[in-house]
């Protein structure tokens, strides 16, 4: 009975800390960025576009690789909905760094990123990759991504 009650107990408490720390209007440290990006990574993994665009403020903007940069919800949805609806493939990424300025307003995210084919022929097969940018901005206690864009690695010879 200790020991159920033990395990209740800590679970709850657990629960409490996690939800707590995600939620925090205060939780402005590298780490809340670097959950936050991981987070969008799931999103998108789960919920596709949608998912992908739920981290997008309403003024973001994502910058090309060798191009200008698109303006906004809309037309990044437009942008992104080709490569991150495509059933082919899929876009994983994971942060390697977060710094967090301007009194906890702002951070930004660098990483790498990796595409693997979903084809029945060569599922899991790295198809391509490289590293990313993403500036944030606290938005009503969430991490929102404001600036986005990536660069490809030469691919292996």
């Amino acid at each position: 009975m200790k020991r159920s009650l033990f395990i209740l107990v800590f679970w709850w408490s657990a629960a409490g800390c996690a939800v707590a720390t995600t939620s925090s209007a205060r939780d402005t440290t590298e780490e809340s960025l670097m959950r936050a990006d991981r987070d969008f990574a799931v999103a998108t993994h789960l919920r596709g576009i949608d998912g992908w665009m739920s981290f997008y403020a309403p003024d973001a903007i994502r910058i090309r690789y060798r191009g200008n940069m698109v303006r906004g919800q809309a037309a990044i949805r437009q942008f992104d909905l080709p490569n991150i609806s495509d059933t082919t493939s899929t876009l994983n990424w994971e942060p390697t760094d977060a710094y967090v300025y301007n009194g906890g307003a702002v951070g930004s995210t660098t990483g790498r990123y990796w595409v693997t084919s979903r084809r029945t022929g060569d599922a899991g097969k790295e198809l391509g990759r490289g590293r990313y940018v993403t500036v944030w901005r606290r938005d009503g206690g969430r991490w929102l991504v404001i600036m986005d864009t990536g660069y490809p690695e030469p691919a292996s010879p």
